[in-house]
């Protein structure tokens, strides 16, 4: 903050000096206008001077704001390197055990085929709550509110997958006010089952280069960039979580892995079930 002060308090001050040798230029120029021989030339040489601190004050000005934008820019990619590195090194070797034990949780000691009412619905209300922070989490660590109005920009969605069917019904989705289809298509379906949880689970992008566009947004939702990834536990399918962003550079590769982890603590969350 003091350091944006600073910036902010040289580029007025610059400014400042601009707008003073700038009306100099123009009141010399008047005065020189009626002078003759030597006063013409004093004239003339203090509005040269003039002209040439404001040309030095837009540069030295120029100056200040190309290190800026490197500065700026500098951080930025310590930023992303730090970001992958908590994705990578802590995050996701954190959700693989999560999941891991819960998994072998399950499997060790299954519950039984009849639990009592309450219980049931205890488990409900805590699987709720890890999705719903899932959810929240991802829209915030993808792409954070701008403002001026502060909304969410991402939208992110859970499909529970019926292998019955082949079908996709939204489970939930955050925010609340741009909410997708409630039912993915059969087209869409297919698209989903073949490309994200079909063979073992693989994450799908949807980055403006490789791919562009996907049946997980129609034309028109306002997003175009798309991160899909498989919830799965063991050999159940439990379904695909999604993240959409409004534009392809709102996504980085470190939110790749975020996603994948994210993935892996709703599959644990379904495993004890």
């Amino acid at each position: 903050m003091k350091q944006w002060l600073a910036e902010r308090g040289v580029h007025y001050l610059f400014l400042l000096f601009s707008a003073v040798l700038g009306v100099a230029v123009a009141v010399v120029s008047v005065w020189a206008d009626g002078a003759q021989g030597a006063d013409k030339r004093q004239w003339a040489l203090i509005a040269g001077v003039s002209a040439f601190g404001v040309v030095l004050i837009t540069h030295f000005e120029k100056r200040l704001v190309e290190k800026g934008k490197k500065r700026a820019e500098d951080r930025a990619i310590r930023a992303e390197a730090g970001m992958a590195q908590l994705y990578t090194t802590t995050l996701r070797p954190l959700s693989d055990k999560i999941k891991a034990m819960a998994e072998f949780y399950a499997d060790a000691a299954p519950l039984p085929s009849s639990l009592p009412a309450q219980t049931v619905a205890d488990l409900d209300d805590r699987r709720k709550d890890i999705l719903d922070q899932v959810l929240a989490g991802a829209v915030d660590l993808t792409a954070p509110p701008l403002g001026p109005s502060y909304l969410p920009r991402a939208r992110c969605s859970f499909y529970l997958y019926d292998a019955a069917t082949g079908g996709f019904t939204l489970e939930a989705t955050f925010p609340g006010y741009r909410p997708p289809r409630t039912v993915i298509d059969p087209v869409g379906a297919a698209h989903m089952k073949n490309e994200i949880l079909g063979g073992g689970g693989k994450t799908f992008r949807i980055d403006g280069e490789q791919v562009t566009r996907s049946y997980l947004i129609p034309e028109g939702t306002g997003y175009e960039a798309v991160i899909a990834v498989p919830v799965i536990h063991g050999t159940q399918e439990i379904g695909v979580l999604s993240v959409d962003a409004p534009r392809f550079a709102d996504f980085i590769d470190p939110h790749v892995t975020l996603m994948e982890s994210l993935a892996r603590i709703l599959a644990a969350s379904y495993a004890l079930k």
